[in-house]
C-alpha cells in the first residue's frame, strides 16, 4: 500500500493550494522552474488518494510525449499504481484515442492512417500540380502553413472557401480543397485533423460530448499558454465553462505563436471560465537568482502578460557573461573553448548550446569536431522521418489499411521490382475512372492491361501484400516485420561496404528493437491491435522525445530547448536580425514573443548563463555586418559581466574604443560628436507614442540626423532627430 501524501512537506506555500484545489476552473501561472510538474502529479495522486476520485475519470494533457511520460511515472510512484488508468498524454494522443472509438461519426475512416509533415508536404505538390500552380509561386511550405492555420481555426475546406477574400487566399482554398480530398482518398488524417475532427465529435454529438465529460470529471492541462483556438475549443467540450479544469500555463514561455498558439488564453482565462481561481507560482528551483534577473529585465519589456517576479534562496550566483565575437567562427571557438574549461567539474550532459536558427548549428558542429567535443544535435532528421524507416513504415501501413494511396505509392517499387512511371500512372488512371483506392485497382486490373513484364512485377507486388497482411493475423509485431524484410529483401538494398549504407542496416535494426520493445511495454495494457497502437506511437513521436543527452553536449535552437534544463546553458547569435528574427522586426506581437525566446533559453541555465554575439557573421558566403540584439540593452549592466574578441573591429571614431553595434564599452558610451540632444548609440530613450527603446544607430549632425531605434513594443524604427522629440532615460 503507498504510503500516505505528506503535502505539508512536499509542496511549498504557493503549490500547495493550487494542488487542494477543490471543484472548478482554476489557472495557475507556473514561472519557470517554479515546480509546475509537481503541481500536476500531487494534484492527480491528491484526487485520487484524498478525495477517492476514480483514476480513470482524471485526464492529464501536455505537448509532448517526454513530458507525459514524466508525469505518469511520477503519479504511479507517488500511488504506486502500476499501470495507472488516468489519462496521461499529448492533445494529439487524445484526440486520436477519441477518433479511433468514434471516428466514423465524423466520416472517418476505421483504421485511418496519420500522415507526417514530409507526407503531408507530398500532398500538397501533387495539389499544386493538378490545379496549375507552379511551386516557385507558391511555396509548398507555406501553402501547408495557411492549410495548418484554417483546420487550427476549425475551418473546412468549404468553410475557408466562403470567407476566403484576396488572390492568395482564394488559390489557398482552391489547394486545400484539393489535398483534403486526397487525404480523404488515401484513408488519412493530419496532425491538425486530429484536432479538428475531435472538435467537431465532441460539438455535434451531444450525447457523446455528455458521456465523455462523465469519464472526465477532472481535466489538467499543462503548458496552456501553447494552446491554439482547436485544443481550446477540445478543452472546452471537455471540461465546460465551469468545469474541473486545472490550466497551468506561463504566459512569458508562449513561443509558438507561429503555429497558432494564443496568449489570449491565458490572458483572458476568467472571461472563458467564468469564477475561476488564478494562482501565481514565483519560486524558482532550478537557476541563481542573478540569472531570473537578467530573464526576468528582459520580458519585463513585455505589455502581454500577466505581472510576476521570479525569486530563489539558491543565491545570486555567478554573473551573466557576454562575449562579443569578431565573428561567427570566433564566437563557434570561444563557446566551444568555455566549454572544455569547464570539464571535468560538469559533465557535457549539462551543457548546451542554444541559438535561434537551424542554420547557425553548422559553426557550432565543426569546432566541437574539431575539438572533439562530443554532442547531440537536437532537431536534425528525426529517427522515423530517415527514408529507410518510412518505407518499412509504409508498408506496414498499407498492411494495416489497404486504402492506403500514399504509402502504396511509396512502396509499389521500393525495393526495385520493375514497376515503372508509366504503369504506376495508368494504375492512378485506372483508380480514378472507377473510384477505387489504388489496392482496389490493382486487385481487380485486368493482366492484360499493362505490358507483360509490368504485369508479372504487379502481380508479384499483390502477391506479396496478400501473404503480409495474412501474416499479420498469425504473427506478433515483431515477428510481422521479420516475414516483411525476408519477403521483400528490403536490407539488401544497403548490404554494401560503405558508410552510408552500413548507417541505414543500423537504423533498420533499431526499427526492429522499437517494435520489439513497443511490444513489451505495452503487453499490460491488453492492446488487441498492436499494429495500429505501434504506427500511432510511430506517428506521434517528436524530435524531443528521441532526445540522448548522455551523447554529450546539446546544440539545439531556442525552440526545442523548451522544458530543458541543463547546469551550463550558452545562448548565441544574439544580433538584430537573428533574435529577434529578421521575419519579426516590425509588429508589436512579433516582437514580444522574439523577447520570450530569450527569456525561456536564459532560463533554462541552472548556475551558468552565458550569452554570446558576432560584429559580423558570413551569409551567403559573405561577411555582413552585425547589431548587437537591442534584448541585451534590457539587461542591467550590474548583471552582466563582459568579454570581447582581441580582434573586436577597431574604429578610429570612438578615440581607440572597441564599438560594437548598438551597444559600446563604457569608454565609447559617450555623447558623440554632433549628436542632437546627447543622444548615444546604447542609450535608452522614451518617444510619446513608440513607448521605450534603445538606439542603434545615428546618421548625420543636428537636426536632421537619422536615429535607429529599436523600440520594446513596435520594433526598429528610423526617426529625424527634428520631429522625434525623445526623452533620455
Amino acid at each position: 500500500m503507498a504510503p500516505p501524501l505528506d503535502l505539508e512537506s512536499q509542496l511549498n506555500s504557493e503549490q500547495l493550494p493550487a494542488v487542494t484545489h477543490g471543484d472548478g476552473p482554476q489557472l495557475v501561472l507556473a514561472g519557470a522552474g517554479s515546480g509546475k510538474t509537481r503541481v500536476i502529479t500531487y494534484r492527480v495522486a491528491w484526487l485520487v488518494r484524498e478525495q477517492k476520485v476514480d483514476p480513470g475519470d482524471i485526464v492529464a494533457v501536455t505537448f509532448t510525449n517526454k513530458a507525459a511520460t514524466e508525469m505518469r511515472e511520477r503519479v504511479e510512484k507517488l500511488l504506486e499504481l502500476y499501470p495507472l488508468p488516468t489519462f496521461v498524454g499529448t492533445f494529439h494522443r487524445y484526440a486520436l484515442r477519441l477518433l479511433r472509438r468514434y471516428g466514423e461519426r465524423v466520416g472517418v475512416q476505421p483504421g485511418f492512417a496519420i500522415f507526417d509533415r514530409a507526407d503531408q508536404l507530398s500532398l500538397v505538390k501533387k495539389a499544386l500540380a493538378e490545379e496549375g500552380l507552379a511551386e516557385s509561386a507558391y511555396e509548398p511550405r507555406k501553402m501547408l502553413a495557411a492549410i495548418g492555420r484554417a483546420k487550427n481555426s476549425l475551418l473546412d475546406p468549404e468553410m475557408y472557401e466562403s470567407q476566403a477574400s484576396g488572390f492568395y487566399e482564394q488559390k489557398v482554398a482552391q489547394v486545400y480543397r484539393r489535398y483534403q480530398g486526397k487525404l480523404v482518398q488515401a484513408s488519412g488524417v493530419d496532425f491538425d485533423d486530429m484536432l479538428r475532427l475531435a472538435v467537431k465529435l465532441l460539438s455535434s454529438e451531444e450525447t457523446l460530448r455528455h458521456r465523455v465529460r462523465e469519464r472526465t470529471r477532472y481535466l489538467l492541462v499543462d503548458e496552456f499558454q501553447d494552446t491554439n483556438h482547436a485544443q481550446m475549443r477540445l478543452v472546452s467540450e471537455l471540461a465546460g465553462k465551469k468545469g474541473n479544469l486545472t490550466a497551468v500555463g506561463d504566459e512569458d514561455q508562449g513561443i509558438y505563436r507561429w503555429r497558432g498558439a494564443d496568449l489570449d488564453n491565458v490572458l483572458d482565462f476568467e472571461s472563458a471560465f467564468p469564477g475561476a481561481v488564478v494562482r501565481k507560482l514565483e519560486r524558482n528551483y532550478r537557476s541563481t537568482q542573478n540569472i531570473l534577473s537578467a530573464a526576468g529585465a528582459v520580458v519585463e519589456h513585455n505589455e502581454r502578460r500577466r505581472a510576476k517576479r521570479l525569486w530563489t534562496d539558491a543565491g545570486d550566483g555567478e554573473a551573466v557573461q557576454l562575449y562579443r565575437a569578431r565573428d561567427d567562427q570566433d564566437e563557434a571557438r570561444w563557446v566551444v573553448n568555455t566549454l572544455q574549461s569547464m570539464r571535468p567539474d560538469t559533465p557535457w550532459s549539462e551543457m548546451a548550446i542554444l541559438v535561434r536558427t537551424n542554420a547557425q548549428t553548422r559553426a557550432f558542429e565543426e569546432e566541437l569536431v574539431r575539438q572533439q567535443v562530443p554532442y547531440e544535435l537536437v532537431g536534425g532528421v528525426r529517427f522515423y522521418e530517415r527514408a529507410e524507416i518510412k518505407d518499412l513504415v509504409a508498408y506496414l501501413r498499407i498492411i494495416h489499411n489497404p486504402r492506403d494511396n500514399f504509402s502504396f505509392l511509396r512502396i509499389l517499387n521500393r525495393p526495385p521490382r520493375g514497376i515503372g512511371k508509366a504503369t504506376r500512372e495508368l494504375l492512378e488512371k485506372r483508380a480514378d475512372e472507377f473510384g477505387h483506392c489504388l489496392w482496389e485497382s490493382l486487385v481487380h486490373a485486368e493482366p492484360s492491361s499493362f505490358p507483360p513484364r509490368s504485369a508479372k512485377a504487379l502481380a508479384g507486388f499483390r502477391k506479396l501484400l496478400e501473404e503480409l497482411q495474412n501474416a499479420r493475423k498469425e504473427l506478433p509485431l515483431p515477428a510481422l516485420l521479420d516475414r516483411l524484410l525476408e519477403k521483400t529483401s528490403y536490407a539488401d538494398l544497403y548490404r554494401q561496404d560503405d558508410s552510408e549504407s552500413k548507417a541505414k542496416l543500423e537504423n533498420i535494426q533499431e526499427f526492429l528493437t522499437a517494435a520489439q520493445e513497443f511490444t513489451e511495454q505495452t503487453s499490460w495494457t491488453g492492446e488487441e491491435d498492436l499494429l495500429t497502437a505501434f504506427l500511432d506511437h510511430v506517428s506521434l513521436v517528436g524530435d524531443i522525445d528521441s532526445w540522448q543527452p548522455d551523447r554529450g553536449v546539446s546544440l539545439m535552437t531556442l525552440h526545442s530547448a523548451k522544458g530543458l534544463e541543463f547546469e551550463t546553458v550558452i545562448v548565441a547569435g544574439l544580433e538584430e536580425g537573428l533574435l529577434p528574427h529578421f521575419n519579426s522586426s516590425d509588429e508589436r506581437e512579433d516582437i514580444e514573443e522574439e523577447r520570450r525566446l530569450l527569456y525561456v533559453g536564459m532560463t533554462r541555465a541552472e548556475s551558468k548563463l552565458l550569452l554570446a554575439c558576432c560584429r559580423r557573421r558570413r551569409i551567403a558566403g559573405r561577411y555582413q555586418d552585425q547589431l548587437e540584439s537591442p534584448f541585451l540593452a534590457e539587461i542591467p549592466q550590474d548583471l552582466l559581466e563582459i568579454s570581447e574578441s582581441p580582434d573586436l573591429f577597431y574604429d578610429q571614431r570612438t578615440s581607440g574604443a572597441y564599438a560594437f553595434f548598438g551597444r559600446r564599452t563604457p569608454a565609447a558610451a559617450e555623447v558623440e560628436d554632433g549628436a542632437p540632444g546627447g543622444l548615444r548609440r546604447g542609450g535608452r530613450v522614451r518617444h510619446a507614442s513608440l513607448g521605450e527603446g534603445v538606439i542603434l544607430d545615428l546618421e548625420g549632425e543636428g537636426e536632421g540626423a537619422k536615429i535607429t531605434v529599436f523600440f520594446d513594443r513596435v520594433g526598429k524604427r528610423k526617426l529625424v532627430a527634428k520631429y522625434a522629440s525623445l526623452e533620455l532615460l
